[in-house]
């Protein structure tokens, strides 16, 4: 499978048309796949489409859904029974478009006042409370470590520490993020544990502790995080996730169709050749 094969599209770059609309802009663009939010819409996560209406839009653009992004935050203790009954009901939407996966991001909020220990205690409690709603329903937790320097989950390595040791560790696995990876200053990156990797772009300009997600466009010669370093270690190291744009920048949510069309394509040149 070439690198083109595995593009897949995160509605966060243009969540504001419908969900049917960014569907055919995806398939427009020669994507196969989309990721869904359970943010920025105000429709929910599918837009209050039908069964059938859902059924209808996916065999007609040929699209796959991979994703619900996400459960926040999945490893705060506190919110552990809120986030078992979040979790549910974001399975039962994933069930009605065939997603495998649901994305988890954990607390990322600076009076967050547990210690190390704490926070990996609880990564691996959480784990085990969401392993049997995975397993029972067939499908993956995908943990997206954010580097930002606030988070309580910084690294893949400490994702992969609280994997081994929980109940279910066939259950998860690692969302490779381009632009938290260059945040947390972390090496490695794991290849055969990684089920999707997220792509954007960030210019010089800013300090790395003030970059924010609204930095974050669409990958270019410019960019200073090494996207296409990251995508090539990945690939290279056997990984066969899928590639999604994740630019979170109002700026490129904020171009006319047309416009980020060509955008898209030409970053998708740009970063696989």
């Amino acid at each position: 499978m070439s690198a083109h094969e595995l593009l897949c599209l995160n509605r966060v770059t243009k969540p504001q048309i419908p969900l049917n609309e960014f569907l055919k802009f995806t398939a427009d663009l020669g994507i196969k796949a989309v990721e869904v939010r359970n943010d920025f819409t105000d429709k929910g996560i599918l837009d209050g489409l039908s069964d059938a209406e859902l059924k209808t839009m996916l065999k007609e653009t040929g699209i796959k859904v991979l994703t619900i992004n996400a459960l926040y935050p999945f490893e705060d203790g506190k919110s552990r029974q809120t986030n078992i009954a979040k979790l549910k009901g974001l399975i039962a939407e994933a069930k009605r478009v065939d997603c495998p996966a649901i994305v988890l991001c954990p607390l990322n909020d600076a009076s967050d006042p547990r210690t190390p220990a704490q926070r990996a205690a609880d990564l691996v409690a959480a784990l085990d409370a969401y392993g049997p709603l995975f397993a029972e329903a067939k499908m993956t937790g995908l943990i997206e470590p954010l580097g930002f320097e606030i988070c309580a989950l910084r690294t893949k390595k400490a994702a992969l520490e609280g994997i081994a040791k929980c109940r279910y560790p066939a259950q998860y696995k690692l969302l490779h993020d381009t632009f938290h990876h260059y945040l947390s200053g972390e090496k490695d990156v794991f290849p055969k544990e990684t089920e999707i990797v997220h792509v954007s772009g960030v210019l010089a300009g800013k300090a790395k502790k003030d970059i924010l997600d609204e930095d974050r466009i669409l990958v270019d010669g410019n960019d200073i995080m090494d996207n296409k370093g990251q995508i090539d270690a990945l690939l290279k190291g056997g990984c066969k996730a899928a590639i999604s744009y994740e630019p979170f920048s109002s700026r490129i949510r904020g171009l006319e169709l047309p416009q980020l069309k060509t955008e898209l394509q030409t970053s998708i040149k740009y970063l696989l050749g």
